[in-house]
């Protein structure tokens, strides 16, 4: 958390709590202060007219819990984006002190695609937390709470999110290191009778993802394994191990082998009932977590 201990016509004072500690002053004023270009953030150290715990600092200084930023600047600079609580529901599948596994429906948005207020995963997310008193948007000024990963608006399932500014370093390294494990199933239309390992290469291109069996150059690996569960009439059901997680890459390589997901018309499925994709299992720090029963 930050806390706002102060201000006057020269001068605002924030408090370093713990959700914006452990971090470089330079990330903690851009993630704090949105407004305040760059070259003013360098000049204003450089001048003094940044300062931590009344001394003379350096971007690249680390803060720590109980710190006290002094900033002499115009308050146009110093403006945030207003919290504006959303509250509709949100169903939390698990959570430990520093984070949340939940359950994204079909259609619901990850994160904001425009400007201003809008219902996605992140604001009900927020409110929640604020609810709880854990995220408070007066004093937290670097630390918005987030979904780790996206999932397609129209993909339902289990995302990861961080409760506290610990947790979402926590989710960004093992996200970076690849040891989040996540499984989806799907409905694809046609008959998959057998597992298959899927060494596939893909590019994004406008709105799409193009897929190919051999690498080029700008196009990136896209690895999964598929395994049939069940059939529902000429379709199947498959469980996707994705080991890596690409634009659109379910979509896009069933659709390259031969059995796009059922009713997906933009990679080539016929129209009728809306595609169904689901993350069903996220396994990460020795958790498995299954999606439950509706």
């Amino acid at each position: 958390m930050t806390s706002q201990v102060g201000y006057t016509e020269d001068m605002t004072e924030l408090q370093i709590q713990d959700n914006d500690a452990g971090q470089t002053l330079e990330k903690y004023l851009q993630k704090a202060l949105p407004a305040l270009p760059r070259s003013l953030m360098f000049k204003a150290v450089r001048n003094k007219k940044i300062k931590v715990n009344r001394k003379r600092c350096e971007v690249r200084q680390m803060l720590q819990a109980g710190d006290i930023v002094q900033l002499f600047l115009p308050p146009d600079v110093l403006e945030q984006e207003a919290f504006v609580p959303n509250d509709r529901p949100l169903r939390v599948v698990w959570e430990d002190d520093d984070l949340m596994v939940l359950y994204k429906p079909r259609g619901l948005l990850s994160q904001k695609d425009q400007p201003g207020k809008q219902d996605d995963m992140n604001s009900r997310l927020r409110t929640l937390l604020w609810k709880r008193g854990i995220w408070n948007p007066e004093t937290d000024r670097s630390f918005r709470p987030s979904v780790a990963h996206r999932l397609d608006r129209n993909t339902s399932g289990l995302v990861l999110a961080g409760k506290t500014a610990a947790g979402a370093r926590k989710a960004a390294e093992m996200i970076r290191q690849g040891n989040l494990e996540k499984e989806y199933l799907a409905t694809v239309e046609g008959v998959v009778d057998r597992p298959q390992e899927l060494r596939l290469f893909l590019k994004k291109e406008g709105t799409k993802a193009l897929v190919r069996d051999t690498p080029e150059d700008g196009w990136l690996h896209a690895d999964m394994d598929i395994e049939p569960v069940g059939h529902a009439g000429n379709n199947t059901v498959i469980r996707v191990h994705l080991l890596t997680g690409r634009f659109h890459q379910i979509r896009a390589s069933m659709a390259h082998i031969g059995h796009p997901l059922a009713g997906d018309v933009k990679y080539g499925g016929q129209p009728g009932q809306p595609y169904s994709l689901e993350a069903c299992r996220l396994c990460f720090d020795g958790h498995c977590i299954e999606m439950p029963q509706k």
